[in-house]
């Protein structure tokens, strides 16, 4: 049992109050503690593989890159597949925080990776179509840039809710079972 405000280990105290922060609690009433904290090792280790992360994408960009002859395809998907990730993250992050104030600023940015994804992916291929030999009339059109600087967030929303509605229901339903096995108890 830890205290709901201050995470302090109260199990095997008297009903009363947090001796840390003074928060009163029940031991009989499930709802005035928590049977978890947060875990310091957790934070360092989600900080690990963003970290990682983030230097593998930047090494499979630098990859990416002209003097190695890549593709328009690999470049558009590289990028997208950035942004895809990241606000995959951003949306399961939000799904998982209790409050609002939080959550909706989450989703706004997993948003805009996607948003950032599709538009930059989308002018860097318009670019390589350009510098190739003897491009089209096509290629320097710039339709797409446009689109999806205009209406990139639109398939960017739309992902993002959908992960955020699975997320949340996935962990609405962890915590639903957690309080159960607490209170079976």
């Amino acid at each position: 049992m830890f205290c709901r405000s201050c995470r302090y280990g109260i199990e095997g105290l008297n009903a009363g109050r947090c001796p840390e922060c003074g928060l009163p609690f029940d031991p009989t009433d499930p709802t005035t503690y928590v049977d978890w904290r947060y875990k310091p090792q957790a934070l360092i280790g989600f900080g690990a593989a963003f970290g990682v992360f983030g230097l593998a994408n930047l090494g499979f960009l630098g990859a990416l890159q002209p003097s190695y002859g890549y593709s328009q395809s690999a470049a558009f998907l590289a990028l997208v597949g950035i942004g895809v990730i990241f606000g995959t993250i951003a949306a399961i992050l939000a799904g998982w925080h209790r409050w609002w104030l939080v959550r909706l600023p989450l989703l706004l940015v997993g948003v805009f990776c996607i948003w950032a994804g599709l538009f930059l992916a989308s002018d860097h291929g318009y670019r390589v179509w350009q510098r190739g030999p003897n491009p089209p009339d096509e290629a320097f059109a710039d339709t797409a840039p446009l689109g999806f600087l205009l209406a990139g967030w639109i398939p960017g929303g739309i992902f993002v809710g959908l992960v955020f509605g699975v997320a949340l229901l996935l962990f609405r339903w962890q915590r639903a079972r957690r309080n159960a096995g607490s209170v079976a108890r």
